[in-house]
Formats: C-alpha cells, sequence, structure tokens
C-alpha cells in the first residue's frame, strides 16, 4: 500500500511540474508542452481513488501549489476571478471523482475523463471571453474564444485536445496504479461481512 501512495504522490509532482515548467522554461518549451495539464484527470483520480481527505488534501494542494506558482511568474494577484473558475471547476470534477468511486472501471474513469476535460475546456475559454477584454463581446467573440482564440496564439481547440491528451494519459496512469485488485476486492467484501 506505501508504495501506491509513493506513486501516486509521485505522479501528483509530475502534475505540478507539467504544469508549471512550461511557462519557467522559455518560449520554445512552452509552445511544445503548453495546456498538456491534466487538471481534471488529477480532479477526478484524486476524488475516485483516494480516501476523501487525502484526495482533496494531494489534489488541491498540487492544484493549489501550481496555480501560485504560475500567477507569480505571470504577475498576477495569487487569488484572482480566473484562478476562483478553475478552482470551482476542480472542486466540481474532484465531487464527480468521489461519487463514482464505487465504479472504477477504465471505461468509467475515461469517460469521464473526457467530461472533465470538455468542463475545463469550456469553462476556461468562456472565462477567458468575460476577463479578456481583446474578445468582441457577443455570441461571434464568444465562439472565437472557444475555437480560435486570440491572434498570435495558437487556436484553443489546440488546447482542448492536449488537454485531453493529458487527462487521459495522467487518468490512465493512476488507474493503472490504484485500481482495483481482485484480492483488495476480496479483503473489502471480507471486512465488510464481519
Amino acid at each position: 500500500m506505501i508504495w501506491r501512495l509513493i506513486i501516486s504522490i509521485f505522479l501528483i509532482l509530475i502534475f505540478v511540474a507539467i504544469r508549471t515548467l512550461p511557462a519557467y522554461a522559455g518560449d520554445g518549451t512552452v509552445q511544445a508542452l503548453a495546456n498538456i495539464s491534466p487538471m481534471a484527470a488529477l480532479a477526478l483520480c484524486g476524488g475516485m481513488f483516494f480516501p476523501r481527505y487525502v484526495g482533496a488534501g494531494l489534489t488541491f494542494g498540487a492544484f493549489i501549489t501550481s496555480d501560485i506558482l504560475l500567477n507569480l511568474h505571470y504577475h498576477q494577484p495569487l487569488i484572482n476571478p480566473y484562478s476562483i473558475i478553475l478552482l470551482l471547476v476542480f472542486c466540481i470534477v474532484f465531487m464527480s471523482g468521489h461519487f463514482l468511486r464505487n465504479q472504477r472501471t477504465a471505461m468509467v474513469l475515461l469517460g469521464a475523463g473526457i467530461g472533465g476535460t470538455i468542463l475545463f475546456y469550456l469553462s476556461t475559454n468562456t472565462a477567458a471571453y468575460f476577463y479578456d477584454p481583446s474578445y468582441p463581446r457577443g455570441l461571434s467573440g464568444w465562439i472565437q474564444a472557444g475555437t480560435i482564440g486570440l491572434p498570435g496564439y495558437p487556436p484553443t481547440w489546440v488546447f482542448g485536445l492536449r488537454s485531453l491528451a493529458g487527462n487521459l494519459v495522467f487518468a490512465l496512469a493512476f488507474y493503472l496504479v490504484l485500481r482495483p485488485r481482485p484480492e483488495n476486492v476480496a479483503i473489502c467484501a471480507t471486512a465488510r461481512a464481519a
């Protein structure tokens, strides 16, 4: 059991590194690795595979740590509306994982991971539309925020695909480490019967 916790902490540290290193590494790395961050997978797996308080502490700790590092790097306030929106979405996905904890199959995890990615994609692009004055107001500006984004940056659909790839790979890595095993299921069933 301890090795699973160690590997889980290692995966969480990888999450913080994947989310923050592109900002600190330089332009080429930023373009190559930007938005591969597996935020939805971390929240989902934290809620699904860990006891509630351990999962909340590890996953929200990783999110808040990486968010502070990014806000410091980009000279943003530590607490800003965009961070609060991300945190709320993170909470929704974490609780979804918690409610799905009795259905820990790879297919459920992948489906919920896709759903979490879509929720993050829509939420972050909608927040960008509202908080970035570069987007024109109205439906066309919201569509621009959700598809092509702003000139001079990669299209936001690329952000969506990179997020999806990062979330699915990270969720599968967590699943392979923490998936229910027949011997564990038998022990839990015996403990419940006693």
